[in-house]
């Protein structure tokens, strides 16, 4: 790094601080403590203390913090092997804190990978026939494809209409599998919508037969053409009817360890919790421990799928089997130094985003509390633009009268034509519970009971309506554990939970760069929450845009703000300054998304400090620039509160990590901009 310098040059710097009588300076004390490890020296240092104070210098011996104050009294630590860095005024925070990362896909492996690019149908043929050539997969094998970018590009073409088209352009002998890069999403063709499985795990494909009988409890999570037949799209649970290779086998966490912690490093981060680790990657965590190669603190929200805890598809799920499992991993891993496997998953619904293109429009899944909206569009498969055209009125006596008829493909086409939309938006939806509001209340109290942390997964308002009587029956059962619960994304919280959010005490790990006005996104959304009219798509007095992601609200009201990347939703990288940006600014290509939830710049670096440190039960010793705390440091190249207090916040975004320390010891430097 450009600013280290010698100890000789630092004792003229640190008499040089002395005469200037830097605040809190004093003389050297008669018995000199030993000497420090690292000093970093004239910096601004912004301890995340409960004073939020600021300081000059910090002094660390055997990973530990053992002196924070001016330049001038770190002198007392100098010794002949100090490392001493010149921080020439640059920022220095604790480490960061990612509380929801998904670690073994946010390093790429060698495998057919979209990598989150927005790619035509027509484009997307050709880069998957290619990874069908590169990878010589045998005919009859899988094809999975990893980070496809199911909100963007994806445009249809007169040769490929649908997903299912396009893939089955690709091969129609292989069974293939587009991985969504939300984790939600997921596209298929016709060889592996024919290996679809019955509750009895007999083979019996999935089509417009099967999906009125058979599967129809999956109706809301397949997406459907014109004719009523599976266009390709499956989401949450429908993906595992044509029973796929795992997205993420145990045995990835081995091949991609190496370049994890680098990769943290490299922005600063040096605590993190997956939010559905598969406890089976654990001992790859453990090895890269025991050799000296973990260079973050690792907190595992274990996620066990229901599913595989049932005798049967629609039977009610083992929980002491599950809690037991999870106990049993939790003991494997109480001594460990970095490991702490003391948290668990909850998938309360699925995701807000339909399909504008789709005929009929694919629904949203997540669950709502109100009735989502049925928008009509049309699509110019020329320009790929999407319109709004008006709304179906399923209170309408057309609409009861559609939904107790069957229609098959003339039926459907002649209604088409003569009231110009699908029969099926009729259809009557409030989302998707994943596994129901029992299950969740259940497992939540169980999980408490065994002193888990809960972290669920909540999207609509529904959901996270859910999610809170589930934690308000856990407490009334248990009493109050002192656990730092979580709900994570709230994308939409009515007003009425925002109070319960913080009356709980519940951490709320938002996404925050995901809180932006784009159109093509927003089109994907709000239509279905909100009747858009004369005030268009960004209509503030709208349910959505009053209820979007209330950061300031939930602060307000006593919830804990924390921050979590998703990655590798919508990117590999974690991006913690983008997301710190997006949550002083809400701000993107089409506005501001409710301005009224920006919190401030204080806010948004405790989240990613002591807000987290806490949600991980980790502040004690971590989470803040505090002699006995552990030494995760980063020094930053510029200094985010100086630029937001000086209007030029949108500069935040791009803020480079000039060094990392973890435990003490640096485990990244950036080189200089020279080299």
């Amino acid at each position: 790094m450009e600013s280290e310098i010698s100890p000789m040059r630092a004792v003229c710097l640190l008499l040089l601080s002395t005469l200037m009588a830097c605040a809190g300076a004093g003389p050297p004390d008669a018995g000199a403590p030993a000497a420090a490890d690292l000093l970093l020296l004239d910096g601004y240092v912004y301890t995340v203390d409960a004073r939020r104070s600021v300081a000059q210098a910090v002094a660390v011996r055997d990973g530990e913090i053992v002196f924070v104050g001016a330049s001038a009294g770190a002198q007392r630590f100098l010794g002949a092997n100090t490392r001493v860095v010149d921080l020439d005024g640059r920022m220095l925070l604790p480490g960061l804190h990612d509380v929801h990362i998904h670690l073994l896909s946010i390093v790429s492996a060698d495998v057919c990978d979209l990598a989150d690019q927005p790619v035509s149908l027509e484009e997307m043929v050709t880069l998957l026939r290619g990874c069908l050539a590169r990878y010589a997969i045998a005919q009859g094998e899988w094809l999975t494809v990893q980070q496809w970018a199911f909100s963007t590009g994806n445009q249809p073409s007169e040769r490929y209409p649908t997903l299912r088209a396009a893939l089955d352009g690709v091969s129609a002998s292989h069974p293939i599998l587009l991985w969504g890069n939300d984790g939600h999403h997921a596209a298929a063709n016709s060889a592996a919508l024919a290996r679809a499985r019955d509750d009895e795990g007999r083979i019996v494909g999935l089509d417009a037969a099967t999906l009125a009988t058979l599967f129809r409890d999956y109706r809301a999570l397949v997406g459907v053409d014109a004719a009523g037949e599976p266009d390709g799209a499956l989401n949450e649970d429908a993906r595992f009817l044509v029973d796929p290779p795992s997205r993420r086998p145990a045995s990835l966490a081995s091949e991609v360890m190496p370049g994890i912690g680098p990769k943290l490093a490299r922005y600063g981060i040096t605590s993190v919790q997956d939010a559905a680790l598969p406890p089976e990657a654990l001992p790859a965590f453990a090895a890269s421990e025991a050799a000296g190669e973990m260079t973050f603190r690792l907190q595992a929200a274990m996620y066990l799928d229901p599913h595989d805890h049932r005798a049967t598809r629609k039977g009610p799920a083992d929980l002491d089997a599950m809690i037991a499992k999870l106990a049993g991993w939790r003991a494997r891993y109480r001594d460990s130094a970095l490991i702490d496997a003391t948290a668990a998953k909850i998938f309360v619904d699925g995701v807000l985003e339909g399909n504008p293109r789709a005929t009929p429009p694919t629904l949203p899944n997540g669950a709502m509390l109100r009735e989502i909206k049925q928008p009509r569009f049309r699509f110019d498969p020329d320009t790929g633009d999407v319109r709004l055209q008006g709304y179906v009125d399923t209170a309408s006596p057309l609409c009861v009268d559609a939904r107790a008829r069957h229609f098959d493909v003339t039926a459907t086409g002649a209604f088409e034509r003569q009231h110009g939309f699908h029969p099926d938006q009729c259809v009557i939806s409030n989302g998707v519970l994943e596994d129901g509001a029992e299950f969740v209340e259940a497992y939540t109290a169980a999980l408490a009971a065994a002193g888990f942390i809960v972290h669920s997964h909540a999207i609509g308002d529904r959901a996270v309506r859910v999610a809170l009587d589930a934690f308000e029956h856990a407490r009334e059962k248990n009493g109050v554990s002192g656990l730092p619960h979580a709900i994570a994304h709230a994308q939409v919280v009515h007003p009425d939970d925002v109070a319960r959010i913080g009356a709980l005490g519940l951490h709320v790990a938002f996404t925050y760069a995901w809180i932006t006005a784009e159109q093509e996104y927003d089109l994907m959304v709000i239509p279905f929450v909100d009747e858009i009219g004369g005030e268009g798509l960004y209509d503030a007095g709208g349910y959505y845009m009053q209820n979007v992601y209330p950061a300031a609200s939930i602060a307000r009201a006593g919830g804990v703000l924390v921050a979590g990347s998703d990655a590798p939703v919508e990117s590999r990288e974690p991006r913690p300054y983008v997301n710190m940006q997006q949550a002083l600014t809400r701000a993107g290509p089409a506005g501001i998304l409710n301005a009224d939830e920006r919190i401030d710049v204080h806010q948004i670096i405790a989240a990613y400090t002591i807000n987290g440190a806490g949600a991980m039960q980790q502040a004690d010793r971590v989470g803040s620039i505090e002699v006995g705390k552990r030494a995760d440091l980063a020094v930053l190249d510029r200094n985010l509160v100086e630029l937001h207090e000086a209007g030029r916040t949108d500069e935040i975004g791009g803020t480079r990590v000039m060094l990392t320390i973890f435990d003490g010891k640096v485990v990244h430097e950036a080189p200089r901009r020279d080299e």
